[in-house]
């Protein structure tokens, strides 16, 4: 069993929560937690490839599955709330076979039911695992779909389902109808290590960039795609680290040159953020994972073993 269900304390008083109440906009603070070390992650770089964990609000823990060049299988790991503490779980069936693999933005998270999704990038599979149930079950499969590495997965609750990028073509997985439709393809973007950041204020999914792009797009609830205001700075994997204010809903890159830009979708407009990043991206934002938690309003950092082995908070400033 993987044990993912626990009986947790009231999320303020948790080391999260606690930490999280004392933080005021725009400052930063280490969370000091257990079992963040290189062997948690295997004794390799399980991030590198990928600048997203996802949140899951259901059993108050941090979750992703990610993998370097070097040594299969993936990884499964998470970071109990109410534990204070990091735990490798056992590894999925389906990963077992994996040889070359990277997370790039493909976990994702449905915030309702705590369904934790994975996409094996390269593949056109996408794996569940409800924490309810206790199971991984895979869903059906993408077809007449590009395939490569660097695909980006997001939930879109209001859609209730799937939202799956790549090179300019955009899929959307339908829960109701359990089945997968194209919804826009040859879109400008990067080639691949694309990105997408679904965002609960503005109940859309921000989506594109990759490698050499500043474009970015809207999904809204309705299914419409719209382009919006070119970005500041080339975006995605490796380029920046990409995520979502869990309170505005704004759009953010942290760029590898530690400026974060944050663009805000009714004004159609980009703002700096002036901030004293501990992230020390110095050129390259590998190794790093984002992770916005609503509860506590606050955006998590996790720099792998290799680059700190630390936990951040981080509050947004309003303007």
């Amino acid at each position: 069993m993987f044990g993912l269900l626990f009986v947790s304390p009231g999320l303020q008083e948790t080391e999260l929560g606690k930490a999280a109440a004392a933080l005021k906009p725009g400052e930063w603070v280490e969370l000091k937690t257990e079992g963040l070390n290189r062997e948690l992650f295997g004794g390799h770089d399980i991030s590198i490839y990928s600048d997203k964990a996802v949140w899951n609000p259901v059993t108050k823990q941090v979750m992703f599955i990610g993998q370097d060049h070097l040594k299969p299988p993936p990884r499964f790991i998470i970071y109990d709330a109410g534990k204070n503490a990091w735990k490798a779980m056992p590894t999925p069936k389906w990963a077992e076979p994996l040889k070359w693999f990277h997370a790039y933005e493909n976990n994702a998270i449905d915030p309702a039911t705590g369904r934790f999704f994975h996409h094996p990038s390269a593949s056109l599979i996408v794996h569940q695992f409800d924490p309810v149930k206790d199971e991984w079950t895979t869903l059906p499969e993408l077809s007449k779909a590009p395939t490569g590495h660097g695909t980006a997965l997001e939930f879109f609750p209001e859609r209730k389902g799937l939202v799956r990028v790549l090179n300019g073509s955009v899929h959307f997985y339908d829960e109701t109808t359990k089945a997968w439709s194209l919804l826009k393809d040859k879109l400008p973007m990067g080639p691949y290590h694309n990105v997408a950041a679904y965002s609960a204020k503005h109940k859309c999914v921000f989506f594109g960039g990759g490698n050499d792009s500043k474009n970015l797009y809207k999904l809204d609830a309705d299914g419409k795609i719209t382009p919006l205001r070119e970005a500041p700075a080339i975006f995605g994997i490796g380029r920046a680290i990409i995520t979502c204010d869990p309170v505005s809903g704004n759009f953010l890159i942290f760029a590898s040159d530690d400026r974060v830009h944050r663009y805000d979708p009714v004004a159609d407009s980009w703002n700096e953020v002036k901030t004293e990043s501990p992230l020390a991206q110095k050129g390259t934002s590998h190794r790093i994972l984002a992770i916005p938690i609503a509860e506590h309003g606050v955006i998590m950092f996790v720099t792998a073993p290799g680059k700190g082995g630390k936990v951040w908070l981080y509050r947004i400033p309003v303007k």
